[in-house]
């Protein structure tokens, strides 16, 4: 089989098929295989999540019973990714791709049976797009998670425009949006351990720029704190500590003058690896102050 167009891949029905998305994985993966699911049938596969936001969607979409035997399928559905290294085990049987990014594994994208990719700030609006053009419905539920999949892919609406609030007046219909906070912040913060993580926070004024730099427990002290401090303290930079590396947030206006020509030069000059925004195993955050100094302003 090669080179199925969208109603041969329907046809695959009796097929075994394995739904799958990255590693890390986030909301936009989940809500794209509960959308999959519904289209194909077949069982998942969730690789573990690290976001409280990904564990209340879980929840509510009731995706609790991820397979743990990956050998027994036939085919393999992959969302919300096309780099054969983001996944969570080897594929060594024909696979689907559908995503949003910009086809960076091109080899990968080139020997999948069917590969729908247009770039995008969710997998969900092409999702979307794709239902809407072959006719498939799309339950009430299927809709609210690629809401609540929009809202999460683009940082709490910071990077959102006309057209992400387009598609999520369509996704949301007649919830209110309060109802997508009760599934993002599902999970309970240790407010005790969070308190006592943000009295640590080093700040520096470098060449005019507010900047932070603080040791987190995990990914949800980061979110929280990016959700409930960054603007409030006004910062431009957020450099977090995790335990597998260094996690970076820039105010939007920023995001190309200091993240791509101040530290994207760095990242590939030490070759660090970076997952899911996170830069592996790597920790040496002065660095990064260091390159700041060089920052031109604007």
């Amino acid at each position: 089989m090669k080179n199925l167009s969208f109603k041969e891949l329907l046809n695959l029905k009796s097929k075994k098929i394995l739904h799958t998305t990255h590693v890390k994985s986030d909301c936009d993966g989940i809500a794209s295989i509960y959308w999959g699911l519904s289209t194909f049938g077949g069982s998942y596969f969730i690789p573990p999540y690290e976001l409280r936001s990904a564990a209340g969607l879980i929840e509510m979409l009731n995706l609790k019973s991820s397979t743990d035997n990956i050998d027994d399928f036939d085919i393999i559905f992959i969302y919300d990714t096309e780099k054969r290294q983001d996944l969570p085990f080897k594929i060594n049987k024909p696979y689907v791709i559908f995503d949003h990014h910009h086809k960076r594994d091109g080899e990968f994208v080139e020997n999948a049976l069917f590969c729908y990719i247009e770039p995008s700030s969710a997998n969900v609006i092409n999702l979307y797009n794709l239902s809407i053009k072959e006719n498939l419905k799309l339950n009430d539920d299927i809709l609210f998670s690629f809401a609540i999949a929009l809202y999460t892919d683009t940082a709490m609406f910071r990077t959102a425009r006309e057209n992400e609030f387009y598609y999520f007046s369509k996704f949301l219909k007649n919830r209110r949006f309060e109802d997508i906070l009760d599934v993002v912040y599902y999970k309970d913060i240790e407010k005790k351990s969070f308190l006592k993580t943000i009295k640590k926070a080093k700040f520096y004024n470098i060449k005019g720029l507010n900047v932070c730099v603080l040791k987190f427990k995990d990914n949800d002290q980061f979110y929280g704190f990016v959700d409930g401090l960054f603007n409030v303290l006004n910062l431009d930079v957020l450099i977090g500590i995790l335990k597998e590396g260094i996690k970076i947030h820039v105010k939007k206006r920023h995001v190309q003058k200091i993240y791509h020509m101040l530290f994207v030069p760095i990242q590939k000059k030490l070759n660090i690896e970076r997952v899911q925004g996170i830069w592996m195993n790597f920790f040496d955050y002065k660095i990064l102050l260091k390159a700041l100094e060089n920052y031109k302003g604007g």
